[in-house]
């Protein structure tokens, strides 16, 4: 029995064909240079695993990739009057950039992004950032005890970038879980950007 969002090995094959058969692909440097997400960054950011994590794409003023984690809450009724969405947890220690498994400031964090979009907003794979839920690290990192999870890309049929998660440590049985949400559409109400 598949777990939630499962992908199958058949159908991540696939996608990454998909991904690498793109032209153009702005995401490519991302899949080159492998990203990874610590258990220490994920406990950071999760608030006991009740937040989701928001990733972000960056460059740096020399085209560096830099990608950036954040925790985020679903809005609901105790949020007033607009319960639909998600807002970004902006604590001064909890907005990581991966490549380097460090704590960033929000300064910096909004310079790499502000440079990703400027130098990529009008591809039309552009995307700002992928909220990933919570189930999918509450599988990974406290389920299945991985001490990292590998984040990668692929591509469906319809041109979709798909965010996939994966415990590379568990080999060619892991388990790789796909739910995202991409931002646009689906962006914080407030948050980094």
């Amino acid at each position: 029995m598949a777990y939630l969002n499962e992908v199958n090995a058949a159908t991540v094959a696939e996608w990454l064909a998909n991904f690498g058969n793109c032209p153009n692909n702005i995401y490519n440097p991302f899949q080159d240079n492998e990203i990874s997400f610590t258990k220490r960054a994920y406990n950071a950011l999760s608030g006991n695993n009740t937040n989701h994590i928001n990733i972000y794409f960056g460059l740096d003023e020399s085209l560096n990739q830099k990608m950036i984690a954040v925790g985020a809450y679903t809005l609901d009724q105790f949020d007033g009057e607009e319960t639909d969405g998600f807002v970004d947890i902006l604590n001064p220690e909890g907005i990581y950039e991966l490549y380097s498994n460090t704590v960033i400031t929000l300064s910096q964090a909004r310079a790499y992004i502000n440079k990703w979009e400027s130098e990529n907003k009008g591809s039309n794979l552009f995307k700002v950032s992928f909220l990933l839920p919570r189930p999918n690290f509450i599988k990974l990192f406290v389920e299945d005890q991985a001490d990292v999870v590998r984040i990668f890309f692929g591509m469906d049929n319809a041109n979709a970038l798909k965010v996939m998660q994966t415990n590379p440590s568990a080999g060619s049985g892991a388990i790789v879980l796909n739910r995202s949400f991409p931002c646009p559409a689906m962006c914080p109400k407030e948050g980094i950007k």
